[in-house]
């Protein structure tokens, strides 16, 4: 690129010769043509090196070499000409043959128009006046003045034409500047022009030497100052970035902090117009699209900024500035800029970016600035949504730790009960106290009834003795276990059906739903227990969540696994009543067994005597039971003392105590019995005994038994446990001795 720019400015000097020897051989003359190279030359380092001064901007000298060069050549036309030349020359060297625009074209014929202007005002003012007088002085200020009009005019125009904002204030800074730098240069053009007006070589060269040394410490000075300018442009960069590392954690959707990021950006790196596309997770609600500008809003326009993104290679910045390429958002853009919004993870938007035809194309160094500064921004945002993530996932294991946490108290709680109402009741507390419900209730269902039995509760003391008195039928609980209530092994009836059920229990003070999560006081949520093979066993019915809302799937899992556990839980319970039974029961009469009777009647009867409250003893024993397994057999024989226990069971209280003694042996404590009380239930026992048909198989008539029976109560034949139990016992074989089927 630079040896082709070079190349071109050759070219262009040697065609601004020629052009101007030829046109001096046709006519239009001017003086020294041996001067027009050296006066392009001195234009085009006019305008290839601007002077920066300090309150004016950056201008350039092309006047000062203007004035006299109108002087040398005695042309104004041509002056101005070779000022245009020398500035076509200085843009095509700096952007290359091929970078040349219309516009540099324009800027060009404006100058040597304007250059023309102040030239030829010049040539025919100054024969009017004293050369090197005031008046030749206020001649050169008028002239340097209406060039520099001239060409601020044409400025403001272009800006007109080309859309560019314009506003009163800069209208008068940019008049003002203009007119400064004229009198802050009129005093180099005074002295360079004395040289040519007097046709002395040697003043003529000492005065250029001069003036060059002048604009080179001003282009020191400046360079210095741009420097400085770039030292503190790179801290306030850095600063930027450093705020924003500190505020990325603001959100994309969040339009003031698009606003402040796009803003500061801008001024970093200047564009014609923007605009940023957010991206998913960053705008939740889907892409949209933000500008610090009114940009061209159309149908297309998004779907146009996300083909950008459909573009697999877009993971760096992309600058576009070639010829023929389709703008965006600005109709004559030269230069277009895509930075996208993006982690090594997750991508979060696209920055596009246009100039126009007046502005410099976007640099290397602008398109990393924007690339770093939204990367950190995509990285503050990732972080940000991590954390919330992080955050959320804690909170969930919190949640359900203190679940398992609850579940596992609870557990301990029915590992001490072995009883159907004990697991109950603290499966009924535990659900109260660690899952926030104010309210529990588990009835267990009865099958052959069909109807629901309230046993256990909490946080319903007031209302338990209404609540357990009334028991719902199946039909009114089960309507509520159909699919369409259920979640997972819930389920949860909302208000909204209608249908209060007699399964609720209406709290007290419970408050009305705000949000649509929140409990209603109607709302129903049953737990049912179910056995292994799917059988209904019970409901678990709880009613106002402490915290006042539907509760969460945790709360649901929770409540489906303290079910499970307590249908274990009541197996549990069945297991243990069934070996405890067998323990204590003989298998074949169904009365309780000899070791229980002597343990159940040592500990009772102690407590009676020390009370003195009377109690007696039954001892009772079939009549030539051996007969009747050697006639008929072992299994009729069990099949009588099956139905003898029988009779004997429904022939006493539930606070008495039968037991087989041992054989074909009976023993009855009667708590509270009299010795003439005893008597009476013993006569009625052996009369029904003595009744009693047997029948047996293969014979026609039924087989009958006969009792004797031996009694004894205390106090009267004893005040010690043992004596009372062997006076029975001789009561006994008294009666056998006596004739058998009698009391003694």
């Amino acid at each position: 690129m630079q040896r082709a720019s070079r190349a071109y400015l050759a070219l262009l000097l040697l065609f601004s010769g020629g052009l101007f020897l030829l046109l001096w051989h046709f006519g239009l003359l001017v003086r020294n043509p041996w001067a027009v190279p050296f006066i392009v030359a001195f234009f085009f380092v006019a305008y290839q090196f601007d002077v920066r001064i300090p309150g004016l901007g950056s201008m350039n000298v092309d006047h000062v070499i203007a004035f006299p060069a109108v002087v040398i050549l005695q042309n104004p036309v041509v002056a101005g000409i070779l000022g245009g030349i020398g500035l076509l020359a200085s843009r095509a060297y700096r952007h290359g043959p091929r970078g040349l625009r219309l516009v540099h074209a324009w800027g060009a014929v404006m100058a040597a128009a304007s250059l023309t202007l102040g030239c030829w005002l010049y040539t025919a003012m100054v024969p009017l006046v004293v050369p090197g007088g005031w008046a030749w002085l206020g001649i050169l200020l008028l002239a340097m003045a209406a060039a520099n009009t001239f060409n601020w005019a044409v400025y403001l125009l272009g800006r007109a034409l080309t859309g560019a904002s314009t506003n009163p204030e800069m209208v008068r800074k940019s008049f003002l500047q203009n007119q400064m730098w004229v009198l802050v240069s009129s005093p180099f053009v005074g002295l360079v022009l004395g040289a040519p007006t007097e046709l002395r070589p040697l003043r003529l060269l000492l005065s250029s030497l001069t003036l060059l040394l002048v604009i080179w410490s001003l282009r020191l000075n400046a360079g210095l100052e741009e420097k400085h300018e770039a030292l503190i442009a790179a801290t306030r960069r850095q600063e930027f970035l450093q705020q924003l590392t500190m505020e990325a954690t603001g959100s994309l959707a969040d339009e003031g902090f698009l606003r402040k990021l796009l803003g500061g950006l801008r001024e970093f790196v200047p564009w014609g117009r923007g605009l940023v596309l957010v991206l998913p997770p960053a705008q939740p609600e889907g892409p949209a699209l933000y500008s610090l500008e009114e940009f061209p809003v159309g149908p297309d326009l998004r779907d146009r900024v996300m083909a950008y993104l459909e573009d697999p290679v877009l993971r760096e910045p992309r600058r576009v500035d070639r010829p023929g390429f389709q703008p965006l958002l600005l109709h004559d853009a030269s230069s277009q800029l895509l930075v996208p919004i993006l982690t090594g993870e997750l991508a979060l938007g696209l920055l596009v970016a246009e100039r126009g035809a007046q502005a410099d194309p976007f640099r290397e160094d602008e398109a990393q600035f924007l690339s770093l500064s939204l990367h950190q921004v995509a990285q503050g945002i990732q972080d940000r949504l991590l954390k919330i993530q992080l955050m959320t996932t804690n909170r969930k294991l919190v949640r359900q730790a203190e679940f398992l946490t609850r579940i596992l108290q609870i557990s301990n709680l029915l590992r001490v009960h072995l009883d159907v109402q004990g697991i109950l009741d603290g499966v009924a507390k535990g659900i109260r106290e660690s899952l926030g419900f104010r309210s529990v209730l588990i009835s267990l269902y009865h099958e052959d009834g069909r109807y629901f039995e309230r046993i256990a509760q909490a946080g319903l003391n007031d209302l338990w003795e209404e609540i357990r008195s009334v028991n719902p039928p199946a039909a009114d609980i089960m309507e509520y276990l159909s699919e369409r209530y259920r979640l997972n092994a819930c389920y949860f009836v909302s208000h909204t059906e209608g249908k209060p059920s007699p399964y609720d229990v209406l709290p007290s003070g419970a408050r009305e739903p705000i949000q649509p999560d929140d409990w209603h006081p109607e709302d129903l949520l049953l737990v049912p227990l179910r056995d292994k093979d799917n059988r209904l066993l019970g409901i678990i019915s709880v009613d106002e969540p402490q915290d006042g809302r539907i509760p969460s799937g945790e709360t649901l899992r929770a409540l489906e696994i303290l079910a499970n556990q307590t249908v274990y839980a009541l197996e549990s319970a069945q297991i243990h009543a069934q070996i405890k039974r067998q323990a204590v029961m003989d298998a074949l009469t169904g009365l309780y067994n000899h070791g229980y009777f002597q343990e159940t009647f040592a500990a009772r009867s102690k407590e009676y005597a020390a009370a003195g409250i009377p109690y007696s003893v039954l001892m009772l024993d079939l009549d030539d039971f051996k007969q009747i397994n050697d006639t008929f057999g072992h299994l009729t024989g069990d099949a009588v003392l099956g139905s003898v226990a029988g009779l004997l069971s429904s022939s006493i209280r539930s606070e008495d105590v039968a037991a087989r003694y041992g054989g074909e042996e009976f023993a009855i404590f009667l708590p509270h019995r009299t010795s003439e009380q005893a008597r009476a239930v013993a006569d009625r026992i052996r009369s029904r005994v003595e009744s009693l048909p047997l029948p047996v198989e293969g014979l026609s008539a039924p087989v009958q038994v006969t009792l004797s029976v031996g009694v004894a109560s205390f106090p009267d034949d004893g005040k010690d446990h043992h004596v009372i139990l062997e006076k029975a016992d001789a009561a006994l074989y008294a009666a056998k001795r006596q004739g058998k089927n009698r009391v003694c």
